[in-house]
Parts: C-alpha cells; sequence; structure tokens
C-alpha cells in the first residue's frame, strides 16, 4: 500500500499503512498541533514542521508500542521487549459468508496460530456437514489458477479424531468467530501484520478491563529542507500528512554543509560552485583578509578541493605601528634571511637554547654582578651557551642553591694561535650566570643565506627572527616586504578548504576549517571558466590574522613556558627603629620649618671649593652679618575693638597666665620663621658670590 494520491492521513496511519520497500517518499504536512506549525523539541533536536513544509521520508525503524484502552481511551506506551501476554478478543458481528470473514479477519501460511469459528445453523458439504454450533478452525486459504478459493478448515468428529477439510469460500451462512484461548506475546504480534490489525486483552486483567488497541510507534528518518542533518522524530506526533511523491518529482532538498563536511567530500566532487547559507559571524575578531568580505550569506564560491596545509604563525615586532600577526602557508614563493634575536634576560637565553644548542650571543650592555663570586658582562662579550647547572651562593651569609647558565666566555677574534692553544689543551674559561640575571644580549649569527620557508622550517627549530630578503612574486602585494624584522612563531598543520571568489577563480585561497564556522551547500551552476580548461592557479600565501587569533592559537598549540626564577631571598632585617622622646610638657614644642633650616645650613657648610687649584684665587666674600636681625613685636589685635564684650555668664574667662603662655609660644614661631628666612636669604647670597 502506498497511501498515495490526495488521501490525508495522520502521520501514524500513514507510517503503518505505507510499504516500505517504496521508500523514499515525499510528504507535505497538511496541518499540526497549531496552524502556523508544529515545534517539536526531541532528544535535544528542534524539528519544526510547518503547514506546507516537504519531508523526504528515507527510512522507517519500530521505537515502541502504543497500547490504547477503546473503553476509557486511555494510551500507554509499551517498549519493544515487553513480557506481558495477550488474547485475542473475538468479533461481535457476524459474517455472511466464509469469503467476507476470511477477507477481514486475514490469515496467513506461517501464522502463529489461526482462527475459529462457528455456524448459526448447519452447513452441508460435500464430504461432510458442519454441524450448528460446532467450532472449526482456519487453517489456510488455498485458491488454484482458475478455480475457485478454498478454505481449509480443521474439524472434530464425535471420536474426537480430527479431519480437514475444504470449505469453498462461497459458503453463505451467518459465521461468529470463535476464542480459541490462545495468549501471544508482544514479539509476535508485531511478526504477524493480520494480528496488528486485531484487539486484544491482557491475558492476567480483570474482567472490567476493555479490548487494547496496539499500533506500532515507528522512528521517522526523513530530509527536510535547508536541514543540516537527517531529522529523526516519532510517527506518533499529531500531524497530518499527504503522499505527494509523484507530483514531486523534480523538487531538490537542499542539504547545508560544513567546512569539515565539505573536505569529506571525495575528490571527484570537486571543483564545484558552493552557495554560503551561513555566513561566519565571529571571523571578524580572528582574520584580516582580503577575502574575508566576500563570505556573505548568498554569495557564491568556487570549491577546487580540500587538504591539509602547513603553517606557520608570524608576528612583527613593536614599534611606532601596532604588532601585526599573520598566517604563512608552506607555498609562499619568497626568500628568508635570518635575523639575530635579543635576549633581555639569562633566562630567556635558556629558553632558547634549549631549540638551539650551541648558541652564541654578544653582550650589548655592561652589567654588574648581582652577588659576590660571579662574574660581570661587558659590552662586547662573546657567550656560548653550555648548560644549565645549580650553584650555592652566599647572600647575606647564608647559602642558596641557585639555577645558573654555565657559558663560556669566548675571544672576541679567534687566530690561528689561539686554535693551535686551544689543541694544546688550554681550558676554557666558562662563566656561570644566574637565571634571575636581566640582561642584554644579541644572537650571532654568522649564516647570510636566503631559504624558502619550507627549508627554514626543516633545518632549523622555531622561533626564529628572519627578514624577506625576496618578496613571492605569485602575490599581487606581498604584504611581509615592508618589515624589517618578523618572529616565525610556531608551526602547524591545519585543515582547510581550498576556495576561489567566482570573479577570480584563478586566485586561491585557504580556508581553515577549525576557525570558521559556516554552512555551504552544492549547487548546480556552471563553473567559470571553458569546459576542460580550468586555470592554473595562484595562491595568497599571507593571511593577516588578528592579536584574538594568535593567542587562542598559542594555546592550542604552544606549549607554556615557565616563569624565570626567582632572584635568591635576602634576610630582612628584624630591628625595630627608636622610639621618638617623650614630650615633656615644660620643653618647648619642636618646630619643623627649624628643622629644615638647621639641616639647609649643614648643607650649606659642606660647599667647598679648595679642591679648585687650577683657578685664581677668587675674591673675598662681602660681609655679611650673622646676628640675627632684631625682632619686631607683633601688633595688637585690633579686630576684638569692634567685637562685642564677652558674655562672662556663658563662657569661662581665662586666666592671666594662660593668656602669658599662649604669647609666648606665638612669639616663639615668629622667632623660628625669621631664623629660617635668614638661613635662606644667606644660601642665595652665598650662592649669587660664587
Amino acid at each position: 500500500m502506498h497511501a498515495a494520491g490526495t488521501d490525508t492521513l495522520s502521520l501514524q496511519e500513514y507510517a503503518a499503512s505505507v510499504d516500505k520497500t517504496t521508500l523514499p517518499r515525499i510528504l507535505q504536512v497538511c496541518s499540526g498541533v497549531y496552524f502556523q506549525g508544529s515545534v517539536y523539541e526531541l532528544s535535544g533536536s528542534e524539528v519544526c514542521l510547518s503547514t506546507g513544509d516537504l519531508l523526504k521520508i528515507i527510512g522507517l525503524e519500530c521505537q515502541s508500542v502504543s497500547c490504547e484502552d477503546i473503553s476509557t481511551k486511555e494510551t500507554s506506551e509499551l517498549p519493544l521487549d515487553y513480557t506481558g501476554l495477550f488474547r485475542l478478543v473475538p468479533e461481535d458481528m457476524p459474517f455472511g459468508s466464509l469469503e467476507e470473514m476470511v477477507g477481514l479477519v486475514p490469515t496467513e501460511v506461517d501464522a502463529c496460530d489461526s482462527f475459529s469459528f462457528t455456524c448459526r445453523h448447519q452447513v452441508l458439504l460435500e464430504d461432510c456437514t458442519l454441524e450448528a454450533g460446532e467450532a472449526v478452525t482456519v487453517l489456510s486459504v488455498e485458491s488454484r489458477h482458475g478455480e475457485e478459493g478454498h478454505a481449509r478448515c480443521r474439524l472434530r468428529d464425535h471420536a474426537g479424531a480430527r479431519q480437514d477439510v475444504l470449505v469453498p469460500l462461497s459458503c453463505r451462512g451467518e459465521f461468529y468467530e470463535n476464542d480459541n484461548g490462545h495468549s501471544y506475546s508482544l514479539r509476535e504480534i508485531l511478526a504477524t501484520p493480520r494480528l496488528l490489525q486485531r484487539r486484544f486483552r491482557h491475558s492476567k486483567a480483570s474482567r472490567c478491563g476493555g479490548p487494547l488497541v496496539l499500533s506500532v510507534i515507528y522512528q521517522v528518518q526523513a530530509i527536510m529542507h535547508l536541514r543540516k542533518n537527517v531529522v529523526k522524530f516519532p510517527s506518533s506526533l499529531e500531524v497530518e500528512v499527504v503522499d505527494v511523491t509523484e507530483q514531486s518529482q523534480d523538487v531538490e532538498f537542499v542539504t547545508p554543509l560544513s567546512l569539515a563536511e565539505v573536505a569529506s567530500q571525495p575528490e571527484r566532487a570537486f571543483p564545484t560552485v558552493a552557495e554560503i547559507l551561513e555566513e561566519p559571524e565571529a571571523a571578524q575578531s580572528l582574520f584580516r583578509c582580503g577575502w574575508l568580505p566576500a563570505l556573505h550569506k548568498g554569495h557564491l564560491l568556487v570549491l577546487h578541493g580540500a587538504g591539509a596545509s602547513s603553517i606557520v604563525l608570524a608576528s612583527s615586532f613593536k614599534g611606532k605601528k601596532e604588532r601585526q600577526y599573520f598566517l604563512l602557508s608552506q607555498r609562499y614563493g619568497g626568500s628568508l634571511r635570518r635575523r639575530p634575536r635579543d635576549f633581555t634576560s639569562v633566562y630567556e637565553l635558556y629558553a632558547a637554547s634549549l631549540c638551539h644548542p650551541g648558541l652564541r650571543v654578544s653582550v650589548s650592555k655592561h652589567c654588574e654582578a648581582p652577588e659576590e663570586g660571579l662574574p660581570s658582562l661587558s659590552v662586547g662579550d662573546q657567550l656560548e651557551v653550555l648548560s644549565s647547572r645549580k650553584m650555592e651562593l652566599t647572600c647575606d651569609g647564608e647559602k642558596q642553591a641557585v639555577e645558573v647558565l654555565v657559558c663560556k666566555h669566548m675571544p672576541e677574534e679567534e687566530d690561528e694561535e689561539d686554535e693551535e692553544d686551544e689543541d694544546r689543551g688550554e681550558e676554557i674559561e666558562e662563566v656561570c650566570l644566574p637565571m634571575f640575571l636581566e640582561g642584554h644580549f644579541v644572537e650571532k649569527i654568522t649564516d647570510n643565506k636566503k631559504y624558502s620557508l619550507g627549508d627554514l622550517c626543516k633545518r632549523f627549530t622555531l622561533p626564529l627572527d628572519v627578514k624577506v630578503a625576496k618578496r613571492d612574486t605569485g602575490m599581487e602585494s606581498d604584504p611581509l616586504a615592508g618589515f624589517s624584522a618578523l618572529r616565525l612563531e610556531e608551526a602547524n598543520v591545519e585543515p582547510t578548504v581550498w576556495a576561489s571568489l567566482p570573479c577570480k577563480p584563478d586566485l586561491c585561497f585557504e580556508l581553515p576549517i577549525r576557525w570558521l564556522t559556516m554552512s555551504l551547500s552544492f549547487t548546480k551552476d556552471p563553473l567559470p571558466w571553458s569546459e576542460g580548461q580550468p586555470p592554473e592557479l595562484r595562491w595568497e600565501t599571507v593571511t593577516e590574522v588578528t592579536d584574538n587569533f594568535y593567542y587562542e592559537f598559542r594555546k592550542l598549540t604552544g606549549c607554556v613556558m615557565a616563569p624565570p626564577p626567582r632572584p635568591p631571598k635576602r634576610r630582612v632585617s628584624t630591628q625595630k627603629p627608636p622610639r621618638p622622646a617623650t614630650k615633656s610638657s615644660s620643653s618647648p614644642r619642636p618646630d619643623r620649618p627649624h628643622s629644615k633650616s638647621h639641616t639647609l645650613s649643614q648643607d650649606m657648610g659642606q660647599l667647598k671649593l679648595s679642591d679648585w687649584t687650577d683657578r685664581s684665587p677668587l675674591p673675598p666674600p662681602p660681609d655679611i652679618s650673622n646676628e640675627t636681625p632684631p625682632l619686631i613685636p607683633r601688633k595688637p589685635n585690633s579686630k576684638s575693638s569692634g567685637r562685642a564684650p564677652p558674655n562672662t555668664y556663658v563662657q569661662t574667662p581665662k586666666s592671666k597666665s594662660a593668656r602669658k603662655k599662649k604669647d609666648q609660644e606665638r612669639y616663639s614661631d615668629s622667632d623660628h620663621d625669621y631664623e629660617m628666612i635668614d638661613m635662606v636669604k644667606k644660601a642665595q647670597e652665598s650662592v649669587m658670590f660664587y
């Protein structure tokens, strides 16, 4: 049964009636729970079945069994491994002929059990007679070509012996189905299509239990328009569908593909034209390249293939311009020349020597020894890194174990005599530099060759400092040619999809699969070149990226270096500072300006010119009196004359002794002020004189 045409069925009825051998078939959704559409959340996957949507059914799989009680309309779901047993419920209506009864209650040769019936009246046959009320079991239905069909039935005579007879299907009468008392398991019912159309009871159910209708719930596997994966949902959804397979032969279901799925396509699928269904929204924070603005929804791309590409992460040095980052393909056609690296600490030398044994550097800034027993470094010293070890240093009278870098002190110029001395067994001067020591070192490079990017990565270990000696002529403009130096940080292998724009099909660029989230769909558009004449591809080998990409890339692929060791601990003084003397009520209060003036006078007194003996003697300074100028008494405060006399009833009048003491302190402060002014004046005159 195809269930085709304009007949509208529920999804459950269609799944139960469709012939599985005719799949795939195309259905159209007529209505759902809502008129606008039906949204179902199934196993974490949202399925939206809107009215008018097309479904391409590609598979049906038994999921469970729905059990409905006809009397109460209650529905329960049974698993496929249900162990309960069921008994058939005989049909209540009488059948007018044996053919009608066999048609409504079909029998099969491989059925688990057949049904039995009785007749209300006597039926005369050629070989025997069916008595009224006698139980007759139908074994099978036999039909020969050109002959009338017969039902093979089994009778029992009066002695209890079995007897098989052929009853013509045209035999008429009032036939009723009997309960044969046989129990069926759920698996037996599912394996026999005729039993699925019958009603059952639980074998151990109470008398009040109603008849049950069993129906299989299928897991429908379908393809929907613009859905990425095969959609799976149960056939029990309350959706009405109609089969439109014959009318929809030319309908194409668009399946979105991610870049990883595009890369998994066979080689014969390329080159092809694809449409962008979902543009990479987060790519703006990762890439700064020329092809990124063309990746918009609805635009077309020419896909040439996919593969694993070797790339190198490079960065420029910070200067007047902001630091820039690039992804370099191994196809880069320019030539590179090594550049010496700068190191700002001994620990950086140690980290670089792990990748480059025998590293040689030159000291570019004088460096004093931080502890006793350690050497000082002068500008121009040549060092060769040998190894690292621990040694004991005496710091504040205590010995501490410190990590040091052992280097060989190289002479500035090596001649034949030095080589002869080394051959004679002269001892090599070794210096031990603590890892925490800060300094300035420049790598010593004697190699001035030009390398390709691939050869450079094979012969040396990254990171490396390089300069572009010859730009890539295959690119319209090489962005690396304008930098004085670049650092090759790290190399990695990235899966990429090779694409180009239809307006420039020969200029190919690489889409990194792990860093771009977008969906494409293959189209049947023609390729933008003459048939059989593909263009010779040119590659964009330099892709500018952002600092976000740089740090994320280093997190995924880079190894995290341990922090440099700390300097040795020094003894912290536990001696407490002396406490200030307790102020006496009788001693005068010290004044801060007076202390400053005293210090200033001491500094001025230490000035000497006796060391300048090569000059003629200076004229004597003018006479300056060292006496303190006379103090002028302050005028009494005249503002009190304009004020009202104090209220002696509210405020206690002050005694004359307290008022006299306050005036003395005021005049004492005035003396200190005049003394400070005098000291400053003397200092200015002395400076002017000299």
